[in-house]
């Protein structure tokens, strides 16, 4: 069955795009791409059709600057299957709540929650990045910039 790839948000603009970037005076890697939508909606949907393997949606906001473990906030992995059989893993993270749970099947488009300022985050967006089936860091514009969704500032 043949499946098209949805945004992630309604009208993506990228915020902090894949690799290495500066953020308060020091470099880093960032391992995915930061989204906002361009029409004020911060619903977030699956990209592609797929199984829930983690629903993490504990996230207490008083953790937010104080535990490295909850630097995410509320967030889904979601077990994605493409055409060709193969599948990766892609995680949606700073999520207000997750709409889903652990092990449930969703069609791509599926309304996964909506992104927020929770976690350690500058301000309300999506963060997803993706993994391979053996659970390796992938570029996730790699996946996206294929089917036409922005992975790169304008």
């Amino acid at each position: 069955m043949e499946h098209n790839m949805i945004s992630p948000v309604k009208n993506p603009i990228v915020t902090s795009p894949y690799g290495k970037r500066m953020l308060n005076g020091v470099e880093q890697f960032h391992p995915g791409i930061d989204y906002v939508s361009g029409v004020g909606d911060p619903s977030v949907s699956s990209i592609l059709p797929g199984i829930v393997v983690l629903d993490f949606d504990d996230y207490e906001d008083a953790k937010r600057w104080f535990d490295p473990k909850s630097s995410a906030g509320n967030y889904v992995c979601v077990q994605h299957f493409l055409p060709s059989g193969d599948y990766f893993f892609a995680r949606y993270v700073h999520l207000a709540k997750n709409n889903v749970s652990h092990a449930q099947r969703i069609p791509e488009g599926y309304i996964l929650g909506p992104y927020a300022n929770v976690g350690i985050s500058y301000g309300a967006h999506l963060h997803i990045e993706s993994y391979d089936a053996k659970w390796i860091p992938t570029n996730i514009g790699l996946i996206l910039g294929p089917a036409g969704i922005p992975v790169t500032h304008l």
